[in-house]
């Protein structure tokens, strides 16, 4: 089995930007309107430009009206 670092993303930005879009389109969530995003993934590591990837996932979301928070604040 690959480690973890030795595969590719499968997904692009847009791609995610458009599910995430689609499972908010949906509302079935334990807390209406918010969804706990883990960003575990690989095309937010290092080799593959993730901190970049990574903002351009925050800000196509923030362009969609999406707010940020710390998961302490899940349940204000």
């Amino acid at each position: 089995m690959a480690a973890c670092h030795d595969r590719k993303p499968v997904q692009s930005v847009d791609y995610l930007v458009s599910e995430i879009d689609h499972l908010l389109g949906y509302g079935r969530f334990v807390k209406p309107g918010k969804l706990i995003l883990l960003m575990h993934d690989e095309m937010f590591q290092d080799a593959f430009d993730g901190k970049s990837k990574l903002t351009q996932l925050i800000t196509a979301q923030k362009a969609r009206r999406y707010a940020f928070g710390a998961i302490e604040g899940y349940d204000d």
